[in-house]
C-alpha cells in the first residue's frame, strides 16, 4: 500500500496533510509545513497533483473559497518545475473545481456551489447522475462508521482524543457553511484514523468522496448545524469515556439521519429535473 493518506489537521495551517499508512504513524504533519509525499515514479506529476487536490475537495477538507498553495510553492515541495503543477491546476479549472484570480490577492481557489451559479448547477447534475452510487456510499457509511466509532473508543490515545476534541471545537467555532463542512469532515476522518486500520480509513475516505455532491447541497441552516453538533458531542463523549456501545449507537443515529437527508435531497432534485424537462415521472 504505497499511496499517501491525506487528512486535515484542525490545529495546522494546511488542510492538506499526510499520514503514512506503512508505519501507521499517529504523527500528523502538513503540506504547507513541507511534508509532502513524492508520487511513485510511474505516476505523472500533473496527474498526482490534480488527484491530490481533487481528493481533498471531495472530502470536504478544501471547502469553497480555500486558497491552494501557489504553483511555485507546490512545485518546490515536490522538487519539480512549475509546468506539471500548472497543468494540474488547468485540469482542475476545466473540471470546474477551482478558479484562478488575478491581482495582488490572486491565485487558485476552490469553487463553491453556493454563490457560484455555474458550479451550483454542475454539482446538482453530478448528484443526480451519481445518485445510485451516492445511496450505496451512504449505505456503506451507515454500516461501517458505527463500527469505526466503536473501535475508536477502544483504541484512542490521549493525544488522539485531544485531536477529536479539537475537531469538535472547530465545529462549534465555525462561522460559515464552508468551515462547518470542513470541521465535520475532520471529525469523521479523525475517528477513522484513530482505528489505525488502513482499510477502514480508505473506505471512509472513498465513501465520503462519493457522497460529496449531495453533502455539498444539503441545506445547512441553524437546525442542521445544531443537530450535527449535538450528535457529534454524543459520539465524542462516548469515545472519551471509552464506551464502545454508546459510541456505536451514537454514530449509527448520526449517519442514519444523514442518509435520510441525502435520500430526501436526491428525490427532490430528481423530481425537479423531471418537472423542468416537462416529462412524466
Amino acid at each position: 500500500m504505497n499511496e499517501p493518506w491525506w487528512f486535515a489537521e484542525y490545529a495546522g495551517a494546511s488542510p492538506l496533510v499526510r499520514i503514512s499508512p506503512t508505519s501507521m504513524s499517529r504523527q500528523v504533519s502538513g503540506l504547507l509545513d513541507g511534508d509532502v509525499a513524492l508520487p511513485p515514479s510511474h505516476v505523472e506529476i500533473n496527474r498526482y497533483v490534480a488527484d491530490l487536490v481533487r481528493r481533498e475537495i471531495r472530502l470536504g477538507l478544501l471547502p469553497p473559497g480555500s486558497a491552494l498553495p501557489a504553483e511555485r510553492e507546490f512545485a518546490d515541495k515536490l522538487g519539480v518545475g512549475r509546468t506539471p503543477v500548472q497543468l494540474a491546476f488547468r485540469q482542475l479549472q476545466a473540471e470546474g473545481l477551482i478558479e484562478r484570480r488575478r491581482g495582488r490577492n490572486g491565485g487558485a481557489f476552490v469553487r463553491g456551489a453556493g454563490e457560484d451559479k455555474e458550479r451550483f448547477h454542475h454539482v446538482i447534475r453530478e448528484a443526480i447522475e451519481n445518485r445510485d452510487e451516492i445511496r450505496l456510499a451512504m449505505e456503506y457509511r451507515c454500516l461501517v462508521e458505527p463500527a469505526v466509532s466503536r473501535l475508536a473508543s477502544e483504541r484512542r490515545t490521549s493525544a488522539e482524543l485531544k485531536q477529536l476534541q479539537a475537531a469538535h471545537a472547530s465545529l462549534l467555532d465555525a462561522t460559515d457553511d464552508a468551515s462547518f463542512m470542513r470541521s465535520d469532515a475532520v471529525f469523521h476522518l479523525t475517528l477513522a484514523h484513530i482505528t489505525a486500520n488502513p482499510f477502514l480509513i480508505r473506505g471512509i475516505e472513498e465513501s465520503r468522496q462519493c457522497c460529496h455532491p449531495a453533502l455539498a447541497l444539503l441545506p445547512e441552516d441553524g437546525t442542521f448545524h445544531e443537530t450535527t453538533i449535538s450528535e457529534h458531542q454524543e459520539i465524542l463523549d462516548a469515545v472519551q469515556n471509552r464506551e464502545p456501545d454508546s459510541a456505536e449507537h451514537a454514530m449509527s443515529a448520526h449517519v442514519q439521519r444523514s442518509m435520510w437527508s441525502v435520500q430526501k435531497l436526491l428525490s427532490t432534485l430528481k423530481e425537479q429535473q423531471h418537472e423542468q424537462a416537462g416529462s412524466p415521472r
